[in-house]
């Protein structure tokens, strides 16, 4: 870049005068953008003359040349609003030339869109020169790229491990994704992980790889199914959670096959246990596949060295930018104390407030919290898509129900099925399916993937209005929105503070690259918080949860060895500790049994004495000698309580000594097999999770346990979603008084549906999955020990079962094909063999007759074309709830 115009654009800022022409713009750009709200008040503000914009548009061809992003910010800034400000010809030309120099071409096109630009000859042969420069191949046509993209689509054809960190809004995972297909395409056999922490995260992106490479689906396998191919296709690409990765990497050998691995959202090595798993199966994969690609995307971090330290990945290059090509405004909303129907809009910057101007509506917001988020949202919200922060699963349900109350009904066609499906497969009287039909929705992770997906949907094409949604879609999830609303930095009922980089990461859902060029995103009451996260960007530093672990807490990491040492034989006795804690001290006693806790403890990144590791080295040997723990039952249960997993052991052996196959060994679910769960999960509380369940003080434990019990085994037989959701609801409208029911009904139902989300989700789809793995593993163990190798055959891995939510192998076939858990139940009680393989479930599908599948919810049959088991002439029409 200049150096002569980096030395110009510092000299330019320095100037106050500048300062205030661009104050002056800013407030005339934002106000434009919300001209929706401008109808229905009275608006004063800052005033704009054209000798400022002329001026400001001559600093930004400055800017535009300078090496610094502050400058190319500015110089962005400037350009977006001009072009929102100012119909004159003269300004829009100035700003092709500043977007151009930019190498914002993505902007550009959504600027152009907007305006019809006439241009010079020589005007338009550079603004096209420069977007060819900027401009490659893929997916068979010409993309013009921002300057960061390119960087980063050049770089990819190295072979070192690569960390990309950018703002959410940069565009940085469409072109790693781009990568990724172009390898599949053209390599003969293919590999590739791909390492995301949500299962939301997960189906989308198995969403946009199936759509990119249909053209090779015959010889291609795309799965979020930890499990070896049926088909042996050459090329294979597994979406994992890192948790799913583990289970894969515990059944099947990948050793020496795999061609790149991709960690979506990789901050999320500093999270705890989750953390440790992550850089547990990333070890693996590098010691396992030495030729294997690593890549590493996050939004606007730093230290990504310390990852690659971690992995045994010392070579890395990265590629960072913090400059977001969509312009984001951080607007604070101030009330009135004198006037409650005015609202004040200030811009947040790094130096200070900047008046935006004054709105005064009819309605008052003299209200209550949730009441006045909701009524902010409703007024600025007019003018596009909009993204409503809640604290909670019962918080998003609320502000959507004050929002959805307080509109007119708007009924599109994929409103009206929307509705439709939420009646038919989650509950009649849910109030989503009212919500709906307003514009309005709710969202959080525990909610079923199609529903959820059904939502994002409708939201992407602009049917809903509103979206209220939880931490969930701060990761990954590509939602674009206009606006985004949020009254609070904290999350959950007791106000827990939320990361500064997950709420900058929800914030850059406001304009997405290629959607829009600039996204609001309004801070209620900013200036009364208990902290303002969002005044200045700051690049967070990544976290190794391993290392902050036995570093910060070296003495609790060896008192939990110890304690595994000296009462791993005292039955239930356990040490009660922090669940990262545990998790560390198990990474190294797993280590340790696996031999290689030496290159563990001697990362270069970690800081502990020599005397510190041997320490770790005494204490990890003299547990393992105590425990008796095989190898392969750490290999994937190494984040269990050691002390828990002993006491388990024993407790099994106990068993298999007295000859109780039939109580201890786990089977087909779709069997008679209440009794069979029912004393297997009572084991998993009583010695994996701690619970009393004896005697009177165990009558209300035993009592959850069976309720557990009976959804879990509902849920892996793949009994509909709603045939549980209904009981959940009838229980609980039972248990209310009624005076309660009279006044809470609505509230109580929602209640219940959220409670049955969060039972399959939390517990049975990720707790009992844990526990269901270790036991597994310990019962096959003590039959094999026992000289009961017959019986192993016979031990059914119900791990599996509980994460799909089905158990057949026409289910699992179904969810191998890449469908929701609600669609492959539906189609798995229409077919009367159990045993089909994924291409026999794509034969029976495509051989049904239209009338067959008139029956079905239009979510669950658009499901089925997405995933390209109607043929594509079929074209049926949609069933009712009839």
């Amino acid at each position: 870049m200049n150096t002569f115009a980096t030395e110009v654009a510092r000299d330019i800022r320095r100037e106050e005068a500048f300062w205030t022409d661009l104050a002056e713009l800013r407030a005339v750009g934002i106000r434009s953008t919300l001209s929706a709200a401008a109808k229905v008040a009275e608006v004063k503000g800052p005033e704009l003359e054209g000798a400022t914009v002329a001026r400001l548009l001559s600093s930004a061809s400055i800017f535009a040349q300078a090496s610094d992003e502050q400058s190319r910010d500015l110089a962005q800034q400037i350009a977006v609003f001009s072009s929102l400000a100012s119909d004159d010809e003269a300004v829009h030309q100035a700003v092709v030339h500043v977007m151009s120099d930019l190498g914002n071409f993505p902007g550009l096109n959504k600027l152009e869109q907007a305006n019809a630009i006439a241009q010079s000859f020589q005007a338009y042969v550079r603004r096209h020169l420069l977007e060819e420069i900027n401009t490659v191949e893929m997916a068979g046509k010409r993309v013009s790229l921002t300057e960061f993209q390119l960087d980063v689509w050049d770089s990819l054809k190295s072979s070192i491990a690569a960390a990309i960190s950018a703002p959410t809004s940069a565009g940085k995972s469409y072109v790693v994704l781009e990568h990724l297909c172009e390898r599949a395409i053209a390599e003969a056999s293919f590999t590739a992980l791909y390492i995301a922490p949500t299962r939301a995260l997960l189906t989308e992106i198995q969403v946009k790889l199936e759509k990119r490479l249909s053209p090779i689906s015959s010889e291609l396998r795309i799965t979020t199914i930890p499990v070896l191919d049926p088909s042996r296709r050459p090329k294979q690409i597994y979406v994992l959670t890192q948790e799913r990765v583990q289970l894969l990497l515990s059944v099947v050998d990948l050793s020496g096959i795999i061609n790149l691995v991709v960690v979506d959202e990789a901050q999320a090595m500093g999270d705890d246990s989750r953390g440790m798993i992550l850089q547990d199966v990333l070890e693996k994969i590098k010691i396992s596949n030495h030729n294997a690609r690593f890549l590493f995307l996050a939004p606007g971090a730093s230290g990504f060295q310390l990852i690659g330290d971690s992995v045994g990945l010392p070579e890395m290059e990265i590629k960072e930018t913090s400059l977001s090509p969509v312009v984001q405004n951080r607007i604070n909303v101030r009330f009135s104390m004198q006037n409650e129907n005015l609202v004040e809009l200030e811009l947040v910057t790094p130096k200070k407030l900047e008046a935006i101007g004054s709105y005064v509506f009819k309605r008052g917001f003299a209200l209550k919290e949730d009441a006045k988020l909701a009524a902010v949202a409703q007024e600025f919200g007019v003018s596009g898509r909009s993204l409503v922060y809640a604290t909670g699963a019962a918080n998003a349900e609320a502000v959507a129900g004050l929002i959805a109350f307080n509109r007119e009904s708007k009924t599109t066609e994929a409103l009206r099925e929307l509705s439709k499906f939420i009646k038919q497969h989650i509950h009649k009287d849910y109030s989503l399916a009212d919500y709906v039909l307003k514009g309005v929705a709710f969202h959080y992770g525990s909610m079923p993937s199609l529903l959820r997906e059904g939502i994002e949907d409708t939201f992407r094409k602009e049917d809903l209005d509103y979206l209220c949604c939880t931490t969930t879609l701060f990761q990954g999830v590509n939602l674009p929105a206009r606006n985004v609303f949020i009254d609070t930095p904290t999350r959950g009922n007791k106000g827990e503070s939320l990361d500064e980089a997950a709420l900058w990461n929800f914030a850059g859902r406001a304009g997405r690259l290629g959607e829009e060029v600039v996204g609001n995103v309004f801070l209620v009451n900013y200036e009364n918080w208990e902290s303002q996260p969002l005044t200045e960007r700051k690049p967070f530093a990544v976290k190794v949860a391993f290392k902050q672990a036995i570093e910060d807490d070296f003495e609790s990491v060896v008192k939990v060895l110890e304690f595994a040492a000296t009462k791993a034989q005292d039955g239930l006795n356990r040490l009660s500790t922090d669940e990262r804690i545990t998790a560390a001290a198990g990474l190294v006693l797993f280590r340790s049994a696996q031999g290689s806790l030496g290159t563990l403890l001697g990362r270069p990144n970690l800081q502990l004495t020599d005397a510190q590791k041997i320490t770790l080295k005494n204490s990890a040997e003299r547990a393992l000698s105590e425990l008796g723990l095989p190898e392969q039952v750490l290999a994937s249960s190494w984040m269990i309580d050691p002390t828990a997993l002993t006491s388990l052991l024993q407790r099994l052996r106990q068993g298999v000594k007295k000859g109780e196959f039939e109580k201890l060994i786990p089977v087909n679910p779709s069997s008679d097999s209440y009794k069979v769960y029912n004393g297997i999960i009572r084991r998993l509380y009583k010695h994996l999770g701690g619970v009393t369940l004896s005697g009177d003080e165990g009558q209300r434990a035993r009592g959850f346990v069976n309720h557990v019990t009976v959804t879990a085994l509902s849920w892996m037989r793949g009994e509909p979603l709603t045939q549980l959701v209904r009981e959940s609801v009838k229980y609980h409208l039972k248990k209310a008084s009624d005076a309660s029911k009279r006044n809470r009904k609505q509230a109580i139902i929602d209640a219940a549906i959220r409670n049955m989300f969060s039972l399959v989700e939390q517990t049975i789809r990720f707790k009992l999955v844990q526990w269901a793995k270790a036991y597994v593993d310990l019962l096959r163990f003590v039959l094999l020990e026992s000289g009961r190798s017959d019986l192993i055959g016979q031990v059914y891995d119900f791990s599996l079962a509980l994460e799909l939510g089905i158990s057949t192998e026409t289910g699992r076939s179904l969810v191998e094909l890449g469908l929701s858990r609600i669609t492959a139940s539906v189609i798995a009680s229409l077919i009367t063999d159990s045993s089909l393989t994924p291409e026999q479930v794509k034969e029976w599908v495509r051989n049904q007759p239209n009338v067959q599948l008139l029956q079905l919810s239009s979510l669950v049959v658009a499901e089925l074309r997405a995933k390209q088991l109607l043929a594509p002439e079929a074209e049926l029409e949609v069933g009712t709830d009839d």
